[in-house]
């Protein structure tokens, strides 16, 4: 084993000989290849220094190279100087060196140059070798994460270059991202991922059977395998119809040394409970529920749960104080382990890693194990020929329970344990009572029964609670609640070296993601319910999931560059062919008879059974041309033509091959002032950059049958009977189509100190995917169609100062900050809007407005006194359409916004608008010797919040228990609160969809602080030993009244911003360490 410091030396070697002849030639001012090398062009002498720029002192072996010109390099001296004699048109020079950040410097006129000051690495890269003319953004610190998916490390790293949205606390479950605002309304608006050259296709639309989880295709890739991340925002024609909403390049570590090295991770940490809403006790409880009998329609007077005489055999049943979130939720452990071996030879290299996860849930029975297994590797067959074979696999397991609020209560019962832990009676037990005793051991398994009487001519309604612990304790078994999901991804990549200037590659891939869920409901601790899609009522409920997805991708591509004097030219053009086959078996039937037989079988009460059978193909061929003038002018043009099977045959486009084809063009054009000799002399300019561009790109999230009508079958008495028609295809459907501008600057200034890089975008989207009307005479209600625009106008920019550099201590802070204003500037067929409802909410999509906007009604308080009320006149409709229910004193006062005095459809409005203001994150790190101290924030500001899950928890008409804010419901004439009267079944409507459950959603969170510490070591065994401790989400800054305002209940645009309820973030500590054999 070799230690870090021989290590490094040995790096610096290795870069030493791979220094072209030319170079070595120059440093001994011999060799006649060198006198052949240099005639090729005009030469001239420059000489300059590399300093340290926290000291100030020499540094020698930087190596010191014309950017973008091979063959051109020289070693700095021991006092850091160097010199060297460069073509006449070079205008930039890439200094690099072990343990520090590459620096890139204009060339002056003259023979002296500017000193070059070059920062350590623990500083962020300001540069890149190549010039990053699309404004692509990257991270490649994913040193001591503890993220179980990657969008974890984007927000955190990337900010405003790509809006994330942790979707909940559930360990794994992803986020949603959305770049450069919101390019479609109903198709997928998330970004491309594209992993080790493969694209991924994410699943965000497929079913799923637990309420409140998500399936995350990208948490299947272990971070600490990941080498990068870049964000593209430009130049996404190259992916024609795929890249409209941006593209997310992950690439995976790859063996670098030729010596073995063996790296073992491991970590180990806890999640404590998230914050929850204030509940009313036993006695608040009791008394809410006594309050709200009295607008139930019952004559009687005497319920057991209110009987207090404590001699009374049903007293001690229900006079308990249990809190049920004690029961249900708890703080979370998690562990993970990790080796990576890497090594080669001069033929081959290798990257080899093992991991393995288990993350425990801040709710019983929600815990996440996975197992990665991944081997890059890189065989140089010939001196011209080059082989790459990637493997990876993937296995994730999970127990699992429905999450959230339930969206309406006629289709079953309430089966969240999180949900119930809120709402069930705190004056139950959540064990047995019999002989006027409860049991010690032995749970609650019989319905509920205490509002029987009262109930008891209310048909059909669900108003029996089952027992969370008996959901967990009777719903955990191996094939009752669990989620599996694999990837297997295999991959070869051939490359071919014709000359120097031209090769030839073909990378082909084969990825297989299989998934398998199951659902259970106990007969144990859950009531029978009704079910309205049966009309009937069940005892139990089971379902079960399998899918499984075979991706094939074969993209063939050649690429050509050449240098002629100060002009440089490169292109590459290729075939990309992808093959797709989505299979899924869904079951769903009730009553099992008993909890020991929790099998699917044809014998259930209404069984059924669903498929899908999606097969589709795309082929794209692309071409790239750059041009690049003296490493001061770019040029890059993109083409790419794409064909695919969701397209109708008749789509408008180009015909080719008996296929329509969709042609995305884009160019992109830089100019790198500080190249300008001029230039280098401004003092405080280091680097200047600017950059324009304009592209045209696609988006065929297209449901696969849109363009093909179909027959199903037909059922009746659960018989197949016949068939029918299932849909009827738009020959004409087309993809999405975005059309963006951009333009940026990025500079760094006084000694590369301050850097800033700033990024204006507009787009507009045409052919929005929508759902069309059809005549009824077709008995279908609608298909698939394009129609529509929308544009989004908006900027992000970052900021990175290094504060303080000296000889054992640095700071460095910086922030991000992003914004976008999306607004509909047509939609199909002349209507002005759109409106969906979803969670007791309508989502309104109207022209000249942004997309999903909450539209509801208005509040102005509530009537304290009758005569208010009386005064106001304002009434709603019975059912019959002639009855005026008129507002009596504790009900809402709504908006009357047309004067009519009838409160209804006519008077609601926008109240709400999630899209932020502004988002990003702020960072800041502190280092002192071996010492690493970091802070991550992130916020969003100005985003408004449908709080689904308060709703539920203060609306005062059904038997669930409520938070603390109801001990202030107006209760008496004159009284001044802000809560309505409670009233059974809300006949007024005092908790519709209203200004009163939209909150301000904005936060600012320290999402992550980590201390780390690199221990001296260097043995015979161990060359280096790490620790690190890391806090995550120690506080958040809101007014927001949930329970967590980061959240997202949907992959979608429409349902953005609406808190259902889900397992809410909270705080983790995690402690690890890092072993280097």
């Amino acid at each position: 084993m070799i230690s870090p410091s021989l290590m490094a030396k040995g790096s610096l070697c290795l870069s030493l000989l791979t220094i072209p002849v030319a170079t070595r030639a120059q440093t001994t001012q011999a060799g006649s290849k060198q006198e052949a090398i240099q005639s090729k062009y005009p030469m001239r002498t420059i000489q300059g220094k590399v300093i340290d720029s926290a000291t100030g002192e020499p540094l020698s072996g930087a190596i010191v190279h014309v950017q973008g010109i091979d063959g051109y390099s020289v070693l700095t001296a021991d006092d850091g100087s160097y010199e060297m004699k460069v073509p006449a048109f070079a205008t930039s020079l890439y200094t690099n060196l072990p343990d520090y950040n590459p620096i890139i410097i204009g060339i002056k006129k003259g023979e002296k140059q500017n000193t070059i000051r070059m920062y350590n690495n623990v500083f962020q890269n300001d540069y890149s070798k190549q010039t990053n003319i699309l404004c692509n953004h990257s991270t490649d610190n994913m040193e001591y994460s503890n993220a179980l998916n990657a969008k974890d490390e984007i927000q955190k790293q990337l900010g405003a270059i790509a809006h994330t949205i942790t979707r909940n606390g559930t360990p794994g479950v992803g986020s949603v991202t959305f770049i450069q605002g919101l390019n479609s309304l109903n198709a997928n608006a998330q970004p491309l991922f594209v992993i080790d050259g493969v694209i991924i296709d994410q699943e965000y639309s497929r079913l799923m059977l637990h309420d409140g989880f998500y399936n995350d295709i990208l948490t299947n890739i272990n971070p600490d395998d990941i080498e990068n991340i870049t964000v593209m925002r430009n130049g996404t024609a190259l992916y024609g119809a795929k890249g409209a909403n941006g593209v997310i390049i992950i690439n995976t570590r790859r063996g670098k040394s030729m010596a073995t090295r063996i790296t073992a991770t491991l970590s180990t940490g806890v999640t404590f409970e998230p914050k929850f809403y204030s509940m009313m006790d036993a006695e608040d409880c009791r008394g809410y529920d006594s309050e709200l009998l009295k607008s139930v329609n019952t004559n009687i007077a005497d319920f057991k749960f209110l009987n207090t005489d404590q001699n009374y055999y049903y007293y001690k049943q229900y006079h308990n104080n249990t809190n049920w979130r004690d029961l249900i939720y708890r703080n979370g452990f998690t562990q993970r382990y990790g080796i990576n071996v890497e090594g080669g030879d001069n033929v081959a290299g290798y990257n080899l890693s093992v991991g393995y996860t288990s993350t425990g849930s801040t709710l019983k029975d929600n815990d996440m194990n996975r197992l990665n297994i991944r081997i890059n590797t890189d065989i140089k067959l010939l001196s011209n020929f080059k082989i790459r074979f990637d493997a990876a696999f993937a296995n994730t397991t999970r127990d699992i329970r429905d999450d959230a609020a339930p969206q309406e209560y006629t289709d079953g019962t309430p089966t969240s344990p999180a949900f119930l832990a809120y709402v069930k009676a705190p004056f139950l037990s959540q064990y047995s009572y019999g002989h006027g005793e409860f049991s010690k051991s032995h749970l609650d398994i019989n319905d509920e029964n205490y509002l029987d009487e009262a109930l008891a001519n209310y048909s059909n309604y669900n108003y029996k609670l089952a027992n969370p612990c008996a959901i967990d304790e009777y719903g955990e078994a191996e094939n009752k609640n669990r989620f599996e999901n694999s990837m297997l991804t295999l991959g070869v990549t051939p490359t071919f070296n014709i000359d120097k200037h031209l090769t030839l590659s073909d990378h082909f891939s084969y990825n297989l993601v299989n998934s398998n869920e199951k659902y259970y409901i106990p007969i144990n601790g859950v009531p029978d319910y009704y079910v309205s899609s049966v009309n009937a009522y069940r005892e139990n409920e089971v379902r079960s999931l399998y899918s499984h997805q075979n991706s094939i991708e074969n993209d063939a591509k050649i690429e050509w560059n050449n240098r002629y004097n100060a002009h440089s030219i490169g292109a590459f053009a290729g075939v990309r062919m992808q093959i797709e086959n989505y299979k899924l078996n869904s079951q769903l039937g009730y009553n099992t008879g008993s909890d020991k037989t929790p099998f699917m079988s044809s014998t259930l009460l209404n069984a059924q059974t669903t498929g899908i059978n999606d097969k589709w193909k795309s082929i794209a061929m692309y071409a790239q041309a750059n041009y690049n003038y003296k490493e001061r002018y770019f040029f890059q043009g993109n083409l790419t033509a794409e064909t695919s099977s969701r397209f109708g045959k008749e789509a408008p486009g180009m015909k080719l091959f008996g296929a329509k084809w969709g042609l995305f063009p884009a160019v992109q054009a830089s100019w790198v002032l500080s190249n300008e000799s001029w230039m280098a002399n401004i003092v405080p300019v280091n680097y200047l950059k600017i950059t324009t561009g304009y592209d045209i790109s696609g988006n065929d999230d297209i449901d696969v049958l849109a363009a093909r009508s179909y027959f199903k079958a037909a059922t009746f008495l659960n018989s197949i009977s016949g068939l029918t028609l299932g849909g009827i295809g738009n020959t004409e459907i087309q993809w999405e189509t975005t059309r963006r501008f951009n333009a940026g600057i990025e500079t760094h200034l006084f000694n590369n100190r301050l850097s800033l890089d700033f990024n204006y975008f507009k787009s507009q989207t045409s052919n929005l995917l929508t759902l069309q009307e059809l005549n009824f005479i077709s008995g279908l209600d609608n298909n698939w169609s394009n129609g529509g625009k929308m544009q989004n106008t908006g900027f992000d920019i970052t900021a990175i100062v290094k504060a303080l550099d000296i000889k054992d201590f640095t700071w460095e802070f910086g922030a991000s900050a992003g914004h976008y204003k999306n607004e509909v500037t047509a939609l199909p067929d002349g209507e002005n809007y759109i409106d969906t409802h979803v969670y007791g909410a309508t989502i309104r999509t109207a022209v000249g407005h942004a997309a999903n906007l909450f539209y509801g009604y208005k509040t102005d308080g509530i009537f304290t006194t009758t005569e208010a009320a009386d005064n106001a006149g304002l009434y709603t409709l019975a059912a019959n359409g002639i009855t005026k229910n008129y507002f009596k004193a504790g009900d809402m006062k709504f908006i009357d916004t047309n004067g009519d005095h009838e409160i209804n459809e006519k008077d609601e409005q926008v109240i709400g608008n999630p899209n932020p203001d502004l988002y990003g994150n702020v960072f800041t790190s502190f280092t002192y010797k071996r010492i690493r101290l970091d802070f991550n924030f992130n916020y969003s500001l100005g985003n408004d919040v449908y709080n689904y899950m308060r709703s539920q928890l203060e609306s005062g008409s059904r038997f669930l228990n409520q938070t603390t804010s109801l001990l202030n419901r107006w209760q008496v004439e004159g009284q001044e609160t802000d809560i309505p009267r409670i009233t059974f079944d809300d006949p007024m409507g005092n908790s519709r969809f209203s200004d009163r459950w939209i909150e301000n959603g904005s936060y600012f969170r320290l999402k992550t602080v980590t201390l780390s510490y690199e221990l001296p070591l260097q043995s015979q065994f161990i060359q280096g030993l790490q620790f690190w401790i890391q806090a995550n989400n120690l506080f958040t800054v809101t007014k927001y009244l949930g329970s967590d305002p980061e959240f997202s209940m949907t992959s979608s645009v429409i349902g953005q911003g609406i808190d259902i309820g889900s397992l809410a973030q909270s705080r983790s500590l995690i402690i690890g360490m890092k072993i280097n054999l």
